[in-house]
Formats: C-alpha cells, sequence, structure tokens
C-alpha cells in the first residue's frame, strides 16, 4: 500500500488555513493546525521559496500569494499589489532612510495594504497594515485623487460630501477642493496636512509626508508615500531626491503588475 507523505500532507494543511483565513501569524497557524512553530517555519520557508506563500513587511502575517489566485483578479487584490511592491518599498527605505505605506482606494477613503514602517525607528504606529487615511487630509488620498479619472473624482467627492464632518465641510468648499487638487497635480506629489492624525514620532513631532499616485494601464490603482518626522528632510532634498525616488519605485511597482 503507498503511504502518503506526512510532510506534504502538512503543507497542505497549511495552505487551506490560509486559505480560509488569510491573513494568519505563526501563533495563529499554530493554534488552528496544532503543528509545532520550528516545524511550521520550515513549512514556511519552503511555501516561500515555491512563491505560494508571502509574508507581509508591514504586519509580519502570512498570505497566499496573489500567484495562487485566478489571473484576472490579480489586478484587483490589494494581496498581489502588496505582494510584488514589497521588495521594491524596502528598497526605497534603504535610499531615503524613511519608510513608505502603499494604499489602495477603500470607498471614501485609501486602505494602506504594504508597508515598511515596522523597519523604522521613528513611528509610534507600527501597526499600519489596513489603517484608514482620511482622502483629503492624507498623502496618499490627495495623490489617489488629483490623479483619477474625473469620473472617479466626482464620486469621491460627492460621496465624501454626504459624510458630513471636518471633511465633508472641506469637499463642499469648491474653491479650496479645486486648488489643493490643481496644486497637487502641478508638483506631482500630495502632501499631508500638517495636523491630520497629531503627533506621530516617537521625539513628540509630527509627520510629514508625500504621496505619487500608482499609474497602471493609465489608470490610479493606488499611492506610494514616504513619511519622516518634521523639519527632518528640506523642502529642497523633497524635490530633488525624495520626489525622483518615489516616482521611481511608483513606475517599477506598475512595471510588476500583469497587463
Amino acid at each position: 500500500m503507498v503511504k502518503s507523505i506526512e510532510a506534504l500532507a502538512r503543507g497542505i494543511q497549511v495552505l487551506d488555513k490560509l486559505r480560509d483565513k488569510s491573513p494568519m501569524s505563526l501563533a495563529n497557524l499554530h493554534h488552528e493546525t496544532g503543528i509545532s512553530k520550528a516545524t511550521l517555519l520550515r513549512i514556511l520557508k519552503t511555501l516561500q521559496e515555491a512563491g505560494w506563500v508571502y509574508r507581509s513587511l508591514g504586519d509580519s502575517q502570512y498570505r497566499l500569494s496573489y500567484s495562487l489566485q485566478h489571473v484576472k483578479e490579480i489586478q484587483k487584490t490589494s494581496v498581489a499589489l502588496a505582494e510584488l511592491a514589497s521588495p521594491i518599498i524596502k528598497d526605497l527605505q534603504r535610499d531615503l532612510q524613511w519608510p513608505s505605506d502603499i494604499a489602495v482606494r477603500d470607498n471614501l477613503t485609501m486602505r494602506v495594504v504594504e508597508s515598511s514602517r515596522p523597519q523604522a525607528t521613528f513611528i509610534l504606529n507600527r501597526e499600519q497594515i489596513g489603517i484608514k487615511p482620511a482622502m483629503l487630509f492624507s498623502a496618499l488620498g490627495r495623490a489617489y485623487l488629483a490623479f483619477c479619472s474625473k469620473a472617479e473624482q466626482d464620486e469621491i467627492i460627492k460621496g465624501i460630501k454626504a459624510t458630513g464632518g471636518k471633511e465633508g465641510r472641506l469637499a463642499h468648499d469648491a474653491v479650496w477642493l479645486e486648488q489643493l487638487l490643481k496644486k497637487t497635480k502641478a508638483q506631482g506629489f500630495g502632501e499631508r496636512e500638517a495636523n491630520y492624525w497629531g503627533v506621530g514620532s516617537t521625539d513628540g513631532r509630527r509627520i510629514e509626508a508625500i504621496a505619487v499616485p500608482i499609474i497602471h494601464q493609465d489608470k490610479v490603482i493606488a499611492s506610494l508615500t514616504v513619511a519622516w518626522p518634521e523639519g527632518n528632510v528640506e523642502a529642497s532634498k523633497i524635490r530633488s531626491l525624495f520626489l525622483p525616488r518615489l516616482q521611481l519605485a511608483a513606475k517599477q511597482i506598475s512595471d510588476c503588475l500583469p497587463s
């Protein structure tokens, strides 16, 4: 009688759990499968090397690789974008010394799908994956809104107006909004509102950030930002170094996506 391969069976068990409950931490997988953490690490390393499992930089949790999903859905999934962009934003942080986030539109906000913040030393909020920056206050949102199609832009603005609150009131200020979008598009990047989310650095300073759109097949699909403590980067350096490097990373991400 042919015997089954126990190691393979355990690997399939891990894939099944990730399919049903992704993303999952090592502790979650251990609890759900009963497999020891040491064995799980070997299984996960094997699956990662085979391109079946992906571990996010931002939250260190495991997900099924986009390559296991239907090809037609690849561009629609934040998993694919996060996975493909991960090594690019890692290099970006190495070059600029400050962390980056990637966010996709989530209705009337942005949603961070990958981040290199856990590798940074100054950010208080390291649990960045899944956080939803406001469209009109964040660099990510402003970059997306300024460069997306007019139809999508109008849809987003209409929705924000209907929600009320501070952002809703700003959306009703046609002059302010037009100037914001015109400035963002002209300079090629969105800027974070100075007081948005208050203090963010470990030494008590606010966070400054710029973001550029990630454009794929003539459509804005996400935004890419770089952030630093207030006063740490000169304005001239933002334009001469940060912006070109951020734009290069955005293009690299776009080029990685399937056509």
